[in-house]
């Protein structure tokens, strides 16, 4: 049991260290995760959940196919996702909007504080919308990145921003 808590322990700090749109009060929420399987290596700080994995925290949601998390020695977490596609949804904090995401491949670095979604990545935060093969966010520089290609693979940014006063409906008429 000892085990299992300290892998469900990584796996909330990784959860709650998502960027700063993320609604505040869910690091106090409780993580329920479900997965077909889950493989907990202690000694080497790792743990993999594979097959339908769902997670949640309050308002939180992430599903993948696989999420493997890890811990360096300074008590840091960083995690990947995988699947087709990867998704994940949060309420932005103090707004009624949430912010999703959906990829190929999730990957967050606690430390840095950084999370990047490849293939076929998207983000979208309440009206605005963003995609591409490559999507990077810096927690503590609120800096977004995109690539339309990555590894010479074709591919163009799309991004759709609306005005965040007047009619939305009337905004998106070309």
């Amino acid at each position: 049991m000892k085990k299992h808590a300290e892998t469900l322990f990584l796996f909330l700090l990784l959860a709650t260290s998502l960027p700063t749109w993320a609604e505040k009060a869910d690091k106090d929420k409780p993580v329920n995760l479900e997965s077909d399987n889950a493989r907990v290596d202690d000694a080497q700080k790792l743990a993999i959940y594979e097959g339908h994995v769902v997670l949640t925290q309050g308002t939180l949601l992430i599903t993948a196919d696989r999420i493997d998390v890890r811990q360096d020695e300074r008590g840091f977490s960083s995690g990947t996702a995988t699947g087709k596609p990867v998704y994940f949804r949060q309420k932005m904090d103090g707004k009624e909007d949430y912010a999703e995401g959906w990829a190929s491949h999730l990957e967050y670095d606690g430390h840095a504080e950084k999370l990047k979604l490849t293939g076929q990545a998207r983000l979208k935060r309440g009206e605005d919308d963003l995609r591409g093969n490559l999507i990077t966010y810096d927690g503590k520089t609120e800096f977004f990145q995109a690539q339309g290609s990555i590894s010479g693979s074709p591919g163009r940014v799309h991004a759709v921003i609306r005005p965040r006063n007047g009619n939305p409906a009337a905004a998106a008429k070309p």
